[in-house]
């Protein structure tokens, strides 16, 4: 079985994340929920497994992936097809004892928002647009409904759909967030994307739109559980691995990204098929040498890292860009990162204005740190800023530290 790095992992691929899972039941239970974090952790893979575990417990679960589509009516068009008539038929009559407690405990968040959306909106106070009757339909036909709408890639979406009209967006979030703050709605909603959620709506100042949702924010693994992952992926693919080499590759990779640790060991696992056919050696075993070994073809093949600065140059206009690749530029070439009074320092020649330099990097650092490049330990310009991922860090230094 090939090892999945980038697909969402489901039966024996999922691993762990049984606190994280706790974390989601425990919230929904009173919240709709924004799930974030940067991509490469996981996200789709942990919604899979809710949607799983929802279904046990007689609650109707859809994981609805709306990346491909760029325009509201397709969005309520989606859901409607996650949800046909003849899924939810029983659902809405069981609601109080499928969900129990959950309806009692909800609190609704009376925040009046732009554009004539205000908590509490009675149906027919939406604007008139073309998708407004699907919508309320919709919305009429699941709110009663104990179902958890998994929206996936919300953050793609929502970008397209901006790119069209921010309007639109304006419209959809706010018919959305009118939608969940109605008294005893039964349904939830989870919203998750492979992009910052939360830097796309503070860039629009679109942020009180989802100010009544749970922001739940996914990290990366625990070492015992990535070395747990680690291990049983090695033996599937009938290699031995001890507690020496786990501990390498762990401490080589820094940020324990699910995706990372298994596109790291399937290198891995290259390494030592070759040198096993080189040496003739009759012992599946992973070494060390073949983690550094997997290393280096990693950091040699660019394609693989290549979607990181083009993001940049996809999101980021000037002179915001180029501050921001001068701040990668100087943090890769420091082995444990840089504080931000040291940043500050090298970064004269991209901004000579002090003042301007300080807001600058504060602005650029907000959207790495929500993006995965960076994590910042401590507060104020004393703290440090580093590379979450060392492979990141090592292709950068390699291809754009000059």
């Amino acid at each position: 079985m090939p090892i999945r790095a980038g697909a969402i992992a489901e039966g024996t691929d999922f691993f762990d994340r049984a606190t994280e899972l706790q974390d989601l039941w425990r919230y929904i239970e009173g919240n709709h929920i924004l799930l974030t974090g940067p991509r490469r952790l996981g996200k789709s893979s942990l919604l899979k497994r809710f949607a799983e575990e929802a279904a046990t417990r007689g609650i109707l679960a859809k994981l609805i992936d709306v990346e491909g589509i760029d325009s509201a009516a397709a969005f309520v068009a989606e859901i409607g097809r996650a949800f046909p008539d003849e899924s939810i038929r029983g659902y809405a009559a069981n609601a109080g004892a499928m969900m129990g407690g959950l309806l009692g405990r909800f609190r609704k968040v009376d925040v009046k928002l732009p554009g004539g959306f205000g908590g509490g909106l009675e149906l027919q106070a939406m604007p008139d647009v073309p998708w407004r009757e699907q919508a309320l339909g919709l919305q009429q036909r699941l709110s009663e409904v104990p179902a958890f709408l998994l929206i996936d890639e919300f953050s793609v979406f929502l970008e397209k759909l901006t790119a069209r009209s921010l309007v639109e967006t304006q419209q959809l979030l706010g018919w959305l967030r009118a939608w969940r703050q109605q008294s005893d709605v039964a349904c939830r909603f989870v919203f998750s994307g492979s992009i910052s959620l939360i830097s796309f709506l503070a860039r629009y100042s679109l942020n009180t739109t989802v100010n009544d949702c749970h922001e739940y924010k996914l990290g990366a693994f625990r070492p015992d559980s990535a070395r747990a992952m680690l291990a049983a992926v090695a033996q599937r693919e009938t290699y031995e691995i001890d507690q020496a080499v786990l501990d390498h590759i762990c401490n080589r990779i820094g940020w324990l990204s699910p995706f990372y640790l298994n596109l790291f060991l399937a290198c891995t696992i290259e390494a030592a098929r070759d040198r096993i056919l080189e040496t003739g050696s009759d012992t599946p075993a992973l070494t060390m040498t073949d983690a550094d070994d997997a290393w280096d073809r990693l950091l040699a093949s660019r394609s693989r890292f290549l979607h990181w600065y083009q993001r940049l140059q996809r999101d980021l206009a000037e002179p915001q860009l180029s501050f921001a690749l001068a701040t990668l530029r100087a943090i890769a070439r420091a082995e444990n990162g840089l504080t931000q009074a040291q940043l500050l320092a090298r970064l004269v020649r991209a901004e000579p204005d002090p003042d301007r330099r300080a807001n600058r990097l504060s602005e650029v650092l907000l959207v790495l740190e929500e993006d995965g490049y960076v994590g910042i330990e401590g507060e104020g310009r004393s703290s440090r800023v580093r590379f979450l991922s060392f492979l990141l860090r090592d292709y950068w230094r390699r291809n754009h530290g000059r």
